[in-house]
């Protein structure tokens, strides 16, 4: 009996050797994850953006857990990163909903991909200090912000826009062009923050001390079925160039509609024609599609954006291939893998030097804010011309804004220039500018590119 209970006691033991040996193993898988939350679109307007968006962040986590091994931590354990996923519908509620989702499933960055997303988590992610790794390129500023960001700015996109048809218009013989200024329609779709960045009372001054004179502004459906009527008011307006964005069903509507009407074409060549200029977010593939497959209702047109061309070279465009090949989809290749990418890879930048100082265990939102401003000189691997650079003041680490032209049947750009960054917007809040010694709610340089001085405006925005 004596060898049976010491048996039994033996055996009991081992059990709870092994017990505590599955449960610490299980402890360490939890404590080797950091996790990024991903609120994108799946099923609204901005829903192939967001779908698309979140492949490429699936792929990024794969490349990193499976082809990387993860990351180490300060204590030296390997560390894999886990995306958590939902579907914001490009509702404010939804995106609210999720935040606080990731925030209690230890979530410690958020990556979004519109502005409707970041309106609605930005001041909670800013007293969170949960850093928003996102693509919108009107609530980066002003400062303070949670916000770190790898499209321009939509002023300075807008910008861009006229820097390139002051330049065109100049370039020409024709002899209209000599004898008056060219004229633009800003044409987008109406309640989105992002398009309101776009056409600000500062964008509308850069016009005109370029010598662009602005004719329109009109707003139209985020999903239109024919916005014919707007482009042939245009017109009427006397307009030689139509820029429009942000959302492929909108802006593509343009595009096919301009091309309906027989419109489309280079104003400086000839006088009765219009020239559209699409942002970078709306996709040559889609736009295509809404032009019921011909790719003539887009060919030539210009993209006013910031990321290398899928196919071009570059080790980072030639990873998000492999990833696309692996999983079948190159055909479905366009910017928005690109863009997801980059937002994925600056995040993974972030974690990794975070996690060099805090065990994972332990790492918080906080952690990964302060290494996303210690990021300095980061290569892209072909994604922008520039290295990336991080700041408290600098959000964007962009350099220069691309300009492309959609060439060939299946959508492919093809580089024109760059131009210079050209931050039009305030920069800082007035509570901020004053507690930091600035002057002004805009920066040196905005005021340069608008011909203001500090005493001009102050701590206010400039009017109309």
């Amino acid at each position: 009996m004596k060898g049976k209970k010491t048996g039994m006691v033996v055996f009991l033991a081992f059990l709870a050797c092994c017990f505590g040996l599955f449960m610490g193993q299980m402890a360490l898988a939890d404590d080797a994850v950091v996790k990024v939350g991903v609120a994108m679109d799946q099923t609204g307007p901005l829903s192939i953006e967001g779908r698309k968006g979140l492949t490429a962040w699936k792929w990024y986590e794969e490349y990193i857990n499976e082809e990387q091994g993860g990351w180490k931590d300060a204590n030296g354990n390997t560390v894999k990163l886990e995306v958590l996923e939902g579907d914001t519908g490009f509702k404010p509620a939804k995106t609210m909903s999720l935040y606080k989702k990731f925030k209690g499933e230890g979530a410690v960055a958020i990556a979004n991909v519109g502005s409707v997303e970041v309106a609605a988590i930005r001041s909670r992610a800013l007293k969170d200090r949960i850093p928003l790794s996102t693509n919108s390129g009107s609530l980066i500023y002003p400062l303070p912000s949670p916000c770190f960001g790898h499209w321009p700015d939509y002023t300075a996109c807008s910008a861009a826009a006229i820097d390139y048809i002051k330049e065109k218009w100049e370039k020409s013989n024709s002899p209209w062009t000599k004898k008056r200024r060219p004229r633009m329609v800003f044409m987008g779709p109406e309640a989105y923050p992002s398009w309101q960045a776009s056409i600000t009372p500062e964008v509308m001054r850069y016009a005109k001390l370029q010598g662009v004179e602005v004719v329109g502004k009109p707003f139209i459906p985020i999903r239109p079925i024919d916005v014919k009527s707007m482009i042939l008011s245009a017109k009427a307006a006397g307009a030689d160039f139509i820029y429009t964005g942000i959302v492929v069903s909108q802006g593509g509507a343009v595009v096919r509609d301009l091309y309906d009407l027989g419109l489309k074409g280079d104003p400086t060549k000839k006088e009765d024609k219009i020239e559209v200029i699409g942002m970078f977010p709306m996709s040559a593939l889609e736009m295509i599609k809404l032009a019921s497959g011909r790719p003539e209702a887009v060919r030539d047109m210009r993209i006013i954006g910031s990321h290398a061309y899928i196919w071009e070279d570059g080790p980072t465009l030639d990873l998000i291939r492999k990833y696309a090949k692996k999983h079948g989809k190159e055909d479905l290749l366009d910017h928005n893998y690109v863009h997801e990418w980059y937002n994925a890879m600056r995040a993974g930048e972030a974690i990794k030097r975070a996690l060099k100082k805090v065990p994972a265990k332990d790492l918080k939102g906080k952690d990964v804010w302060e290494a996303f401003l210690t990021i300095k000189d980061f290569d892209t691997g072909g994604i922008v011309p520039s290295k990336l650079s991080f700041s408290e003041e600098k959000r964007v680490g962009l350099e220069k804004v691309r300009v492309d032209k959609i060439v060939g049947d299946k959508g492919k750009r093809e580089l024109v220039t760059y131009t210079d960054y050209k931050m039009l917007a305030p920069m800082y809040t007035k509570k901020y500018a004053k507690a930091h010694g600035k002057k002004s709610i805009y920066s040196m340089k905005s005021l340069e590119l608008l011909d203001l001085d500090v005493d001009d405006v102050g701590y206010k925005r400039i009017k109309k």
